[in-house]
């Protein structure tokens, strides 16, 4: 079974193309296997589609923006000085 912490406020979840709530995921993962549930975690890590006893999921993950100790917004990728 899932727990509420899996389940972050980035995740956008949709059940047979239904938007759902975080609760109604939960009481879905009761019956899912071990590794469904492996799976399903997985998918909540890089988002995307999966499908569990037959039934569709889709993840979507918002894009998260790194903020350096000044809360300033950073760039994902390093800026070298050299040149």
């Amino acid at each position: 079974m899932l727990s509420k912490q899996s389940i972050r406020k980035t995740h956008t979840i949709f059940y047979n193309g239904e938007l759902v709530e975080k609760d109604v995921i939960i009481e879905l993962s009761k019956d899912f296997s071990e590794m469904e549930i492996k799976r399903f975690k997985k998918m909540l890590q890089q988002g995307g589609r999966l499908k569990v006893k037959g039934n569709v999921f889709e993840i979507i993950r918002e894009e998260n923006q790194h903020r350096n100790n000044k809360g300033d917004v950073e760039s994902p990728f390093r800026m070298s000085t050299e040149e």
